[in-house]
């Protein structure tokens, strides 16, 4: 007599694979909802509301007036700027898991009411993805050859891009440049876009240096570039 197939049961595939959709949907749905400023802000309390203020200031500020950080001024200048156009990388896959997952670490300390009031933030969470949403706009600026330049073309960020296919341009000043200096070398330092430009800080007067700290922010990461090159000046932070 033959002995019957041992049948296995059928629950934990159709419990995993409404786990699966469900969680689909609330992926879906999210990423829906974060196109929109206001919901970012329903979760977000402080001081994320202080920064959405802001943003509509800039909007309705007039020519000549002053944004309050660079958050701002993006806004003051793209009317469709939102705050998930920083916040969500190069919006490849890797990226976008990555996006849901601090959303969900944001959502718990929310709930939990833990979240940090302080207006002006000084750590930085995912500086990569950041960084990967500087570059989807601003590109040009990492792939301008020269040592004026060098502050950008010897980022990480810059050689990433050539070695993906970007072509490299020569600078105004030097158009005469020869093709061997149309290559960049891979980066020494660790140094990010973020690193020097930070989003939401207001800091009166930066407006006049393209809302940069250079005391707090940029002197330090310039000093941590060349200390990674082992070359340069490492005294701009005393200055």
């Amino acid at each position: 007599m033959t002995a019957g197939v041992r049948r296995f049961p059928r629950w934990p595939i159709a419990a995993l694979g409404a786990v699966f959709v469900l969680a689909l949907a609330a992926a879906l749905t999210i990423s829906r909802l974060e196109e929109r400023d206001t919901f970012c802000i329903s979760c977000h309390t402080l001081p994320e509301v202080t920064y959405h203020e802001r943003s509509q200031r800039a909007r309705a500020l007039e020519a000549g007036q002053v944004f309050a950080d660079l958050s701002s001024a993006h806004y003051g200048m793209e009317n469709t700027f939102r705050c998930i156009d920083c916040h969500r990388g190069d919006q490849g896959l890797v990226h976008r898991v990555t996006t849901l997952t601090l959303a969900a670490r944001d959502t718990a300390i929310w709930i939990s009411g833990r979240a940090d009031p302080t207006i002006e933030k000084t750590e930085l969470v995912a500086p990569g993805l950041l960084t990967a949403a500087c570059t989807r706009c601003h590109a040009h600026a990492l792939l301008e050859v020269g040592f004026n330049n060098h502050f950008h073309n010897k980022l990480p960020e810059a050689y990433r891009l050539w070695r993906a296919g970007a072509m490299l341009r020569r600078p105004m000043e030097a158009p005469d440049l020869p093709e061997a200096a149309l290559l960049v070398e891979p980066s020494p330092t660790e140094v990010l876009c973020v690193d020097c430009h930070r989003a939401h800080i207001e800091i009166p007067g930066s407006e006049l240096q393209g809302y940069l700290d250079l005391a707090r922010t940029v002197y330090p990461a310039c000093v941590r570039c060349h200390e990674d090159a082992g070359h340069g000046p490492l005294e701009l932070a005393r200055r």
